[in-house]
């Protein structure tokens, strides 16, 4: 089971829990508030299953105060109280938890990320290296190259210069 669903289903059954009524000890937290409570329960799970955690925690610290003032306001006994704080408790260790995993995974995604751009202006700097690297000797072949075409055409008009025939007939300008 990932995280993220054993998250919802702590936040749904360890929050709940705690709201539901049993018929045979006197209600000591008025339908109202055990809604209010629920309501604020469903906003968490959807939070946390939606993987936005920072949400969920501020939801459960925004819930966590609404049940201090219904505690401080008599609308939740004492020990309904203490037992929804436990699983809030609960709750918001698990969150931390979450939020914890996920800054690990984001800065080792950054850290990756680093790397592999790292790697690719590395090959860019070896592919540009190698390209100037054959420029150069492609240069270097050119200059052979007309050095040698310069020599041949040196040769040639020596070669005719000799030929008198040649020479007379205007062939070596």
């Amino acid at each position: 089971m990932n995280r993220r669903y054993r998250l919802t289903l702590s936040v749904a059954a360890l929050l709940l829990l705690p709201l539901t009524g049993c018929t045979a000890t006197p209600v000591d937290l008025p339908a109202a508030t055990a809604e209010q409570l629920q309501g604020e329960i469903l906003a968490i799970s959807e939070a946390s299953a939606a993987g936005d955690f920072a949400n969920a925690q501020s939801l459960l610290t925004a819930m966590q105060e609404n049940l201090r003032t219904a505690a401080a306001s008599g609308e939740v006994g004492s020990e309904r109280s203490a037992s929804i704080q436990s699983a809030i408790n609960l709750v918001r260790d698990d969150l931390t938890a979450e939020i914890d995993a996920a800054v690990v995974a984001a800065e080792a995604a950054a850290q990756a990320a680093a790397e592999a751009a790292a790697a690719a202006a590395q090959q860019n700097d070896e592919d540009a290296k190698n390209r100037a690297e054959q420029d150069q000797k492609n240069a270097e072949n050119a200059r052979e190259d007309a050095k040698d075409a310069a020599e041949e055409a040196k040769e040639a008009r020596e070669d005719c210069l000799n030929d008198k025939d040649k020479v007379e007939a205007g062939e070596c300008n």
